[in-house]
């Protein structure tokens, strides 16, 4: 290489390193943003980013009220249904390393569940929310709401409320159902040996350097920096206290960050967490009439724009999670007080480009 070619390399090389990304364009996403801010009154975290990076974050209102202390960037969300995403992925992780299989009956991990139904579901029934077993958490929970708080082993959890008759074939329709997830759960504790929050550290949350990141039965849990949930803060302050039983964690107990939910987003749908098979698997739709794959939906817009939809709610917590497919493009919204979700939707699609509406259902 000549001294002018080396000179050129290296003033290259400066200049993309020196340049920011125009002023404009961060400075646009930020006055809508807090335009909605101001409509919403919209207490929680917003990001905007591609492929890795960040391309613009910011907090607003208060992760203690009576405390009257700010939210910060990095203040952790409990993340709602997102959680059955993480889970989905923690199960193809499995399913990578050659323990599990998304389509062998799940007698074949739990001997001890009852045959006749062990024999016909499967994980992808489960984490697809086509098993057909019954919602036997949901039904013993409106009898008694202080279920939400209890404690109880696993396999008792899994006798008492996930082993009911079925009530259609699996595979045959889509029925969201919280149940499915105490017998994931079960499945996932049983072939590793391990609690689930040490199974999604090891295989999500390390990897992929999610230091702000874990898995805990709601607020029960005593998460650090954990943003408050409040089901109102205005005209007075209410708090709405989220919790989970033990069994059920793979179904809501996963809190983040903004940012490390942009790192999971990345890491899973452009990196190398997952084998191309086992990703493809996560973002295969299974249910047609409600755009569901594995633990989240997957929906196709005009203009060919094919977005990972991920939302979650938990209490006061609300999450969005989309990223298009295409060029990595990411909103998210951590909330931890329930928001005009109308208004959150529309927004999403305005910075993603995606007004032009979704084709199917």
């Amino acid at each position: 290489m000549s001294v002018n070619q080396a000179r050129l390399t290296c003033l290259g090389l400066l200049v993309a390193l020196c340049v920011p990304p125009p002023a404009h364009a961060e400075n646009g996403v930020r006055e809508r943003v807090r335009q909605l801010v101001t409509d919403t009154h919209f207490n929680g975290v917003v990001l905007v980013g591609k492929g890795t990076r960040t391309e613009y974050v910011e907090a607003f209102g208060v992760t203690d009220a009576d405390a009257k202390k700010p939210l910060q960037r990095n203040s952790r969300f409990f993340v709602g249904s997102v959680s059955k995403w993480l889970t989905s992925i923690v199960v193809l992780r499995l399913v990578d390393e050659g323990k599990l299989a998304l389509d062998e009956p799940i007698l074949t991990y739990l001997p001890d569940y009852r045959a006749d139904t062990g024999k016909q579901l499967t994980l992808r029934h489960l984490i697809s929310h086509g098993s057909g077993l019954p919602n036997g958490l949901m039904d013993a929970a409106k009898k008694e709401p202080s279920i939400e708080r209890e404690t109880r082993p696993m396999a008792e959890a899994v006798a008492r409320y996930a082993s009911g008759d079925l009530v259609f074939t699996p595979g045959t329709r889509f029925d969201y159902n919280i149940t499915n997830w105490i017998l994931v759960q079960a499945i996932l504790e049983r072939v590793s040996g391990q609690p689930y929050a040490q199974l999604a550290q090891r295989l999500v949350f390390k990897p992929l350097r999610m230091a702000d990141s874990g898995i805990a039965a709601g607020e029960a849990g005593n998460v650090p920096n954990l943003a408050l949930g409040y089901r109102t803060l205005e005209p007075k302050v209410e708090r709405r206290v989220y919790t989970l039983p033990n069994y059920l964690v793979t179904g809501g107990g996963f809190y983040s960050t903004a940012e490390d939910m942009l790192r999971l987003n990345h890491g899973v749908l452009s990196g190398k967490l997952l084998s191309p098979a086992s990703r493809k698997a996560l973002l295969t739709v299974e249910r047609p009439e409600s755009n569901y794959a594995l633990g989240g939906r997957v929906r196709t817009f005009k203009a060919a724009k094919t977005v990972a939809t991920n939302d979650g709610t938990s209490g006061a917590y609300r999450t969005v999670a989309w990223r298009v497919l295409n060029d990595g493009r990411t909103v998210i919204f951590l909330s931890s007080v329930r928001p005009d979700d109308e208004k959150l939707f529309a927004f999403t699609e305005s910075i993603l480009g995606l007004q032009g509406g979704k084709n199917g259902p």
